[in-house]
């Protein structure tokens, strides 16, 4: 076995086992699956409660995307509506929201780069919106 097969190794997380983690907005939590603490990408199932949303436009430092896995989300000004099965794609830099959950629902939010070029104003703190 070479050294590179040795730093190699495969990770199984069991998504029902973890806790919600609550953030700072009312009616949002998430479970964190993998953090690149160097590039800051991840991948994180976020939970949003029914009435729950992000309250005001904002963009993201890098490319976002969601798959619904449950529930009913909907971007405001667009009326663009993610249920179950659907794949969002929001590029980086791209000002959008904002959203309500019209249901409570569960996304698979993947960034691939940071979240936020500076926190945006809906958080009360640094790490909840990494």
């Amino acid at each position: 076995m070479s050294s590179f097969d040795e730093q190699l190794s495969e990770v199984l997380l069991q998504t029902d086992d973890l806790e919600w983690v609550e953030k700072s907005l009312a009616g949002l939590s998430h479970k964190m699956l993998w953090r690149d603490e160097e590039t800051e990408a991840s991948i994180a199932l976020v939970r949003f409660e029914k009435g729950a949303g992000i309250p005001e436009a904002h963009q993201h430092a890098s490319n976002q995307f969601m798959f619904c896995l449950s529930g009913r989300y909907v971007y405001l000004p667009t009326g663009t509506t993610l249920t179950k099965g659907s794949f969002y794609w929001n590029p980086k830099g791209v000002v959008h929201g904002p959203t309500m959950a019209e249901e409570t629902s569960v996304l698979l939010e993947v960034y691939d780069g940071p979240h936020y070029p500076v926190r945006p104003s809906f958080y009360d703190n640094d790490e909840d919106a990494r």
